[in-house]
């Protein structure tokens, strides 16, 4: 966490961001804001040490996503970061090291809150943010550059496009909470691999749950479904 210095004293962001809270400058939702914000400015830092065709390569694959099932309703922001995720696996992307382990499975916070300005700059999508009974829904509108993406696509995904458009259909009309869990799995099935351990259901369902304690909403019976799903249909990491 980045600190602030000021007279001799050490405040870290979140220190100031809970005074601006605590003073009434800002609601605890603008608090988050303000941390995706604090969060997407050293990302685009970041960007610039790393190789700028890798970064447009995943903005170019999340388009394509997007713009598969912009429509459908079952598509929010899990469920298009759970994709971006098992899309990357099925084009050989092997960016594991990007993601880290969150409540909702593995996830690129920094990715994630880059992609919107992204779609906005380049015309593709217009990502909206509303609340609905205190509910938050992110949808993606078509913007007028958007078949520009296409070419992009075409030309980095041309090898993998059969295994991308796979698991686009399969989850189409998947809900979210599905889709979370079958990116879970994949996740320990990686993890498990690496680690050189046998993969059972024991062993994947322990990871499974250790994985957060918001797992536990989630029943044996459902994950296990889910992964028998998985490698029935071909969702299973290339060891």
């Amino acid at each position: 966490m980045k600190a602030i210095k000021t007279k001799g004293l050490n405040f870290s962001m979140e220190d100031f961001e809970n005074g601006l809270m605590l003073a009434g400058y800002v609601t605890p939702s603008s608090i988050t804001e303000l941390e995706e914000r604090r969060l997407l400015e050293i990302y685009e830092q970041e960007l610039d040490r790393e190789k700028p065709n890798i970064y447009f390569k995943r903005v170019t694959l999340a388009a394509e996503i997007a713009w598969q099932l912009h429509s459908e309703r079952t598509l929010g922001r899990v469920k298009f970061q759970k994709l971006v995720y098992l899309c990357e696996h099925a084009a050989n992307m092997r960016l594991q090291e990007r993601y880290s382990k969150q409540a909702a499975g593995p996830f690129d916070h920094k990715f994630m809150h880059s992609i919107d300005k992204e779609f906005k700059k380049q015309k593709w999508f217009d990502v909206k943010k509303t609340t609905e009974n205190n509910f938050i829904r992110y949808t993606y509108h078509p913007l007028e550059n958007l078949e520009n993406y296409k070419k992009y696509y075409d030309s980095y995904f041309k090898a993998s496009n059969d295994k991308i458009q796979h698991i686009i259909n399969l989850f189409r009309s998947r809900k979210t909470d599905e889709t979370e869990i079958a990116a879970t799995i994949y996740a320990c099935l990686i993890e498990l691999s690496s680690d050189g351990k046998e993969i059972n259901k024991k062993v994947l369902l322990e990871l499974f749950y250790n994985w957060s304690d918001k797992k536990s909403r989630f029943t044996e019976s459902q994950v296990i479904r889910i992964w028998e799903w998985m490698g029935e249909k071909g969702i299973v990491p290339n060891f």
